[in-house]
């Protein structure tokens, strides 16, 4: 009864030259959770069914919102002073222009004293220090928004992440959390599976290996024009001293049962 139960339950065995494989989904996904938060909304009814993209579970995402809301309006208006800033730069600099160009014009004029000649100088260096200034300013202001953009791409980003979707042609097996569970990052949230395709897992030793390669691939007793799909080169570590070996094959009616594998 236990050699029994032991068959059943592994993934692949061998027994005079037969294997048994379960049928498995071509891919597994366990959907977990990216953020924290409070579930507002869970669908369990998609039990069962294939995902459309709908949203299956919903993380409350208010604060986000509004704080999203807060730093767009922020983002906007600093957009605007960088623009007015860059006009304020450009104006400066036709008044530098002015200044120095006074300057240079009386500099080594004798007609002009030294006290006017500094006055000129002082005028242009102000100028000058002014439209510096402006540029420091408008760096800041750059440095803000590139702050403020990052902190509504993160917003944006924890936003999306709090409406869990399954895409399209993935099957729901199970959705965990329940309206009003409290998610933690890395709690699962769904199981899904791509049934577009299957796997037949056999765990084989390498002289076996060299054996079947070349030979043809019979599913309970039809010959089919499957062949080896995936070889691992790594010993596995359940199976010790097998190599795990895989074999797509169509979608069937019903996945996880038995069939068995002969290679003639």
């Amino acid at each position: 009864m236990k050699s029994a139960i032991l068959l059943i339950l592994s993934t692949a065995v061998v027994y005079a030259g037969e294997y048994f494989a379960k049928v498995e989904p071509i891919e597994s996904y366990h959907i977990k959770s990216a953020v924290n938060g409070q579930v507002l909304m869970a669908k369990d009814s998609y039990e069962g069914r294939m995902g459309d993209g709908s949203v299956i579970v919903h993380i409350d995402d208010k604060v986000d919102k509004a704080n999203l809301k807060s730093l767009t309006t922020k983002l906007q208006t600093l957009k605007e002073n960088i623009a007015l800033s860059r006009d304020v730069i450009k104006n400066l600099q036709s008044a530098m222009r002015i200044s120095q160009d006074n300057y240079n014009r009386v500099k080594n004029l004798n007609s002009y004293t030294k006290v006017q000649k500094d006055a000129k100088r002082s005028a242009y260096l102000s100028a000058k220090n002014a439209l510096l200034n402006a540029k420091i300013n408008l760096q800041n202001l750059i440095s803000q928004r590139d702050d403020l953009e990052a902190k509504i791409t993160a917003l944006k980003d924890s936003i999306d992440k709090k409406s869990i979707r399954i895409k399209s042609a993935l099957y729901i097996d199970k959705v965990y959390p329940r309206e009003g569970d409290f998610l933690r990052v890395g709690e699962r949230v769904a199981d899904a599976y791509d049934l577009s395709k299957a796997k037949l897992t056999l765990y084989l030793s390498a002289d076996e290996i060299e054996k079947v390669m070349d030979k043809k691939i019979y599913i309970d007793g039809k010959e089919t024009n499957y062949k080896i799909s995936k070889i691992f080169k790594v010993a596995d570590s359940k199976n010790i001293s097998s190599y795990r070996c895989e074999i797509v094959v169509d979608p069937p009616k019903i996945f996880s049962k038995l069939v068995k594998v002969e290679f003639r």
